[in-house]
């Protein structure tokens, strides 16, 4: 997921930030890919991402309460970094996912079983959207 910046051209790397909006909402732990020139140091939000901030966003409306958000309790990809992040030293990101996907697939038959749509919607959604990290 290699991204170049629109601004200098430098090399961007993915970061978990925090958002503010509307000055009274913290949505933590949000996938930024951030300019690694420090004169530059241009961010913008991850494309896989983005429709899932946008509906956060509309869902909290003009006027929102104060409160914080986990972003990794919304998107998949968010989480998936979270988990990598907070994996002591030595483990591969490459096990942590796949034990996510595992963890997915089996929430997956279980909403198969109760067949909840919403739900298996979800974990398809959550599936795909693992594939990037």
């Amino acid at each position: 997921m290699n991204k170049r910046c629109s601004r200098c051209g430098s090399e961007m790397r993915i970061m978990l930030r925090n958002v503010v909006y509307r000055s009274k909402v913290r949505i933590n732990h949000v996938p930024v890919h951030v300019c690694q020139n420090e004169y530059c140091s241009h961010s913008q939000v991850v494309d896989i991402i983005k429709d899932d901030l946008k509906k956060l966003m509309s869902d909290l409306g003009t006027h929102p309460t104060r409160q914080a958000i986990e972003f990794k309790d919304i998107s998949e990809f968010s989480n998936a970094l979270v988990l990598v992040a907070n994996e002591p030293e030595g483990s591969t990101a490459r096990i942590v996912i796949e034990e996510r996907i595992n963890e997915l697939l089996d929430l997956f038959l279980l909403a198969q079983s109760l067949g909840d749509e919403d739900w298996i919607m979800d974990i398809r959604k959550r599936l795909v959207e693992i594939q990037y990290v």
